[in-house]
């Protein structure tokens, strides 16, 4: 029995992922994105805690900080919900039983993109990679996957070969139809209108629209006194906790309505993320994104607040998502991209350029 140094295990298993030992270990982005696609092509439909356990525990006494790893897996296992890999579902619901949101694997389909090359969406069920014709060719930079023609190739009649569908880029990033602020928060409050009084929601936590705006995570708290309309969560017996909407008078639920709210494929935390944008806007406190030249011809996009999927999944498509240090997260784009993206930013999201 031949015995291996940490190095080594690292490299074959990262090599057995489709990926390349020399540039990357077992705690990339990369790996972990593929190590989430092959469980769930085997675990899928099932829960995300259940796929963070399968790729998790494979890797303790691999690393460090099991925490952080944790960590890691959870963000990348978002990112390939936001990006289209996975999708994520409420069960039906039973008489009193607790809403439960479970993973589904996508099917294995691509994105054409204008310059010819596809992006890469869904899980195959019986491999983690592509088939190994096209699989050395496939650029891997974080959760996301591209492909490039090689010639004259016609990418599309290749991949439908393989099996894999056509996703038109509308229909695969799902933005919705435009609105200002004061339209959305406007049909948000007649939903909410429409609903039967709620005198008590558990474990309830609020965004607070007074806490700064480039702080997300310290903008949670729980309701004291506060009267008006709030963007929040609530426990439930068993799984995540739920988005919703309530109105709040001196801190006490007088109505409250889960997100999503609308006919939509989103999720409820999508919505939600869309309603407080338009919450601090129609404020005069509308959220914040800052640009950074970066070397050559691009451009660091900066973010600090989340955003919904079907904006995620059009940066993945033109830009590249690169690792965050002082915001929440963070895409590297051409200068060529910058100025549609920024008229995006303000019409779409409704968010400001910081000075």
């Amino acid at each position: 029995m031949k015995e291996l140094t940490l190095n080594q295990v690292h490299a074959l298993k990262v090599g057995e992922l489709g990926l390349d030992a020399a540039a990357l270990d077992l705690t990339a982005t990369e790996s972990l994105a593929a190590a989430l696609r092959r469980a769930a092509s085997l675990r899928c439909p099932c829960s995300a805690r259940t796929l963070i356990r399968e790729v998790s525990q494979p890797l303790r006494g691999l690393v460090n900080d099991s925490a952080a790893l944790d960590e890691r897996i959870n963000e990348t296992l978002e990112a390939l919900v936001a990006y289209g890999d996975l999708i994520e579902c409420a069960t039906e619901l039973d008489g009193d039983k607790p809403v439960r949101y479970l993973l589904h694997a996508a099917a294995p389909s691509f994105v054409p993109r204008s310059n010819g090359s596809v992006l890469l969406v869904g899980v195959l069920r019986d491999s983690a990679v592509f088939p190994v014709e096209i699989a050395s060719r496939v650029e891997q930079v974080n959760h996301v996957r591209r492909l490039k023609p090689s010639g004259a190739e016609k990418l599309a009649d290749v991949l439908i070969e393989y099996g894999l569908q056509e996703l038109r880029t509308e229909d695969w990033s799902g933005e919705p139809t435009r609105l200002t602020p004061t339209q959305y928060e406007r049909q948000l409050n007649d939903a909410l209108g429409g609903v039967a009084p709620a005198r008590e929601v558990p474990g309830l936590t609020i965004l607070d629209p007074t806490a700064p705006v480039r702080y997300y995570r310290g903008r949670w708290t729980a309701p004291k006194k506060q009267s008006g309309k709030f963007v929040a969560r609530r426990s439930q017996a068993y799984g995540a906790d739920l988005w919703c909407y309530v109105q709040l008078r001196l801190g006490q639920p007088e109505r409250m309505i889960d997100f999503p709210v609308f006919d939509n494929p989103w999720r409820g935390c999508d919505e939600a993320w869309r309603a407080q944008a338009a919450i601090d806007a129609n404020r005069g406190q509308p959220q914040q994104y800052a640009l950074r030249k970066a070397k050559g011809d691009q451009w660091i996009m900066e973010f600090f607040s989340p955003v919904p999927m079907w904006a995620r999944r059009r940066w993945d498509g033109i830009a590249e998502p690169i690792a965050a240090s002082s915001c929440l997260f963070a895409y590297r784009i051409a200068a060529a991209e910058l100025e549609e993206e920024r008229r995006f930013l303000q019409d779409s999201l409704w968010l400001s350029e910081k000075s």
